[in-house]
């Protein structure tokens, strides 16, 4: 009988950050420079890399990110429990939501048979292994005992998944190729018209200083994405920046 899904096998990590690796950034930015994405639907304040992320509270295995309306997300989700992340990816391309999911290669396991029936194409990562990143102090963590895997769900794909493969090297390459040209996170000059909205209402936010400006549209946005309702939202908000008003 196969495993239910992945385990963290002879894993010396505290129980409680199994669940909350960062993906490198070299991988990251590589595979963002190539899908361009939209979010980070399974992230925190503490390991997301894209503006746009939604939270536990949200609960993305739940609830499912097609509301994103198009574009890709990404998906780094816990590896305890894989396969409703697998599951809402598919349900997610085909109502036209791409989504990119990075994964541990175990071939063995339910998760892994359902992804290459539900997923358009199979990246398997070779010729090295994924060092991810510690939530808590940022440092990366070698020795990975797993193969590591990225999945695409393309909403204008359809038929038989397709496997391919891609060195561990050539990503980090194409990385130090285009990290000049990747853009400060701090500095998003381009926000949805709600995030704009609600900034513009807030008494005095237009007063703050750009870096502080960033941030309370940043938790507007995150906010937005997490489905806080719109009373609650505007409140946190208005308290966000009395806050930033308080330490100028």
């Amino acid at each position: 009988m196969a495993k239910v899904d992945y385990k963290h096998s002879k894993s010396k990590t505290d129980s409680d950050i199994k669940d909350l690796w960062q993906t490198p950034i070299e991988l990251y930015e590589y595979l963002n420079a190539r899908f361009s994405f939209v979010c980070d639907v399974a992230a925190s304040d503490h390991n997301h890399l894209h503006p746009n992320y939604l939270t536990e509270s949200y609960d993305s295995a739940l609830n499912g990110w097609a509301h994103l309306k198009s574009g890709y997300a990404f998906c780094n989700p816990p590896y305890s429990n894989i396969l409703p992340w697998v599951k809402r990816a598919r349900e997610a391309a085909d109502l036209g939501v791409g989504t990119v999911m990075l994964l541990p290669v175990d071939t063995s396991v339910d998760w892994f048979n359902q992804l290459r029936k539900l997923a358009s194409k199979i990246y398997f990562i070779v010729n090295g292994r994924i060092s991810f990143v510690r939530a808590d102090n940022k440092q990366k963590i070698h020795g990975n005992n797993r193969g590591s895997l990225f999945a695409v769900f393309n909403p204008r794909s359809f038929g038989d998944c397709r496997a391919s493969f891609i060195e561990r090297d050539e990503i980090f390459k194409t990385y130090e190729k285009i990290k000049v040209n990747i853009p400060d996170p701090n500095v998003n000059t381009v926000w949805p018209k709600e995030v704009n909205r609600i900034f513009d209402s807030i008494e005095n936010a237009k007063y703050l200083k750009i870096e502080a400006q960033t941030k309370v549209r940043q938790s507007i946005n995150k906010m937005i994405m997490d489905r806080l309702p719109p009373e609650q939202l505007n409140n946190a908000a208005k308290i966000l920046v009395d806050r930033m008003e308080a330490k100028l």
